[in-house]
């Protein structure tokens, strides 16, 4: 089973994202904030972190910086945002985030997209 992290602060937008992964039966954990995903890196392996960009303590920029130094974590990181003015998310990739996804997003491309991100 391919596991995923969700690293949101909103409980609807990490509500939605659960009820559509666990339909695809990939194992999930949570975290509200960049910090506590950190540290959960460090000591589990994931698939793909899903991560917002806006986060408490610590962003999603900082976050990816982190995890790509402080972990041996190989899972692709997959940026989260609703900030209109990165749409194609090349920002994001340039920063080193394997893929973006805006917000609002539609559930069946979302679903196509997470699929073509996690490896058989």
């Amino acid at each position: 089973m391919k596991r995923i992290l969700l690293v949101e602060d909103n409980v609807m937008n990490s509500e939605l994202i659960k009820d559509i992964l666990e339909m695809e039966n990939y194992k999930l954990s949570f975290a509200a904030d960049g910090k506590e995903a950190l540290e959960i890196l460090k000591k589990e392996s994931f698939d793909l972190v899903l991560t917002d960009i806006h986060l408490p303590k610590m962003d999603g920029l900082e976050l990816l910086k982190q995890v790509r130094t402080e972990t041996n974590q190989s899972a692709k990181m997959i940026a989260i945002s609703s900030d209109t003015m990165t749409k194609d998310g090349k920002t994001f990739e340039e920063a080193g985030f394997d893929g973006f996804i805006q917000k609002p997003f539609k559930i069946k491309e979302f679903r196509e997209y997470i699929q073509s991100s996690i490896p058989a």
